[in-house]
């Protein structure tokens, strides 16, 4: 009796697990559902500027760098999107970086990377580019 018990039991934890889950939504972050969307340049607010440049000295070794104009880029005026862009150059030395501020993240240029290969590069080519 036992042993019928068991196989019983076996088979439909068998069956349970041979059943396809349920298919649940998937939400994809905002930055994520943009991409494909071309991107307008639009102005960068005091606030964005702030961060942007704040985020970039934080981020970059050294003192003394100094910023060119920054711009932002968006997939709408709203300013949905929103990726700061610039470029730095340390004073007194031969450093310059390519940066931008995208999601409360700072991405730097890989200067290093033979062309097409860095990842880095790509993408804030993808998100500084505008039309």
């Amino acid at each position: 009796m036992k042993m019928i018990l068991v196989l019983t039991l076996t088979c439909w934890g068998l069956v349970g697990c041979a059943q396809a889950p349920t298919e649940e939504t998937v939400t994809t972050p905002d930055a994520i559902d943009h991409l494909n969307q071309p991107r307008i340049k639009v102005p960068v607010t005091a606030s964005a500027e702030h961060d942007a440049k704040t985020k970039a000295l934080a981020g970059l070794d050294g003192n003394g760098w100094a910023f060119d104009t920054l711009y932002a880029t968006a997939v709408n005026t709203d300013g949905r999107d929103l990726a700061v862009c610039g470029f730095a150059r340390q004073r007194g030395t031969t450093n310059s970086v390519y940066f931008a501020y995208y999601s409360g993240e700072l991405i730097v240029s890989d200067d290093k990377a033979p062309s097409g290969v860095s990842v880095e590069n790509e993408f804030l080519t993808l998100i500084c580019s505008y039309s």
